[in-house]
Order: structure tokens, then C-alpha cells, then sequence
């Protein structure tokens, strides 16, 4: 059984949290959130991989571990930015 991964980082003065986990039929999804709102999310398939004969845990695990790296950099470098702040009343 593949599980998945959750970390938080603080970028910018911002903590994120990424949450990484296995979908029905191969698929990964992972969402980031800040304060408690989803900002970004990335899903990905791999079905065919999942049906074939090279398919292991350990490989599909590493598929989602790079899923997760994979937007952790994107956050790092602002590709993934939090939500614009709220007008306020005047």
C-alpha cells in the first residue's frame, strides 16, 4: 500500500502546507493550502504505468514523491503564490 506525504514550509513569510496522495486508478494529486484554503492543485495520471508489468510500490511511490518535490521547487521559486490579501472596508 502506497500512502502519501504531507510537509509545511514557509516561504515568504507564508507556511504552506502540500499534501501528496494516491488516487483511484493511478492517479496523484497533490493541493496546497494556506491557511487552511486551497491555493494550487496538481493532478497527475498514471494509469498505464499502474497496468504494466514494471509496475512496483517503491516505483509508484517515487512517483509521488517527485510529484511532491515537484511543487514544493514550484513554491520556492513563486510559481505557487498565496491568496491576494482582502481589500479593506474604508
Amino acid at each position: 500500500m502506497v500512502t502519501g506525504f504531507n510537509t509545511d514550509i514557509k516561504h515568504g513569510g507564508t507556511v504552506y502546507h502540500i499534501q501528496t496522495e494516491p488516487r483511484k486508478e493511478g492517479g496523484i494529486e497533490t493541493t496546497v493550502y494556506v491557511g487552511g484554503a486551497v491555493v494550487h492543485s496538481l493532478k497527475t495520471t498514471h494509469l498505464d504505468f499502474v497496468k504494466s508489468s514494471e509496475y512496483s510500490d517503491d516505483k509508484f511511490r517515487k512517483l509521488l514523491e517527485d510529484q511532491h518535490r515537484l511543487v514544493i521547487g514550484r513554491i520556492r521559486t513563486g510559481e505557487i503564490l498565496p491568496p491576494a490579501p482582502a481589500p479593506r472596508k474604508a
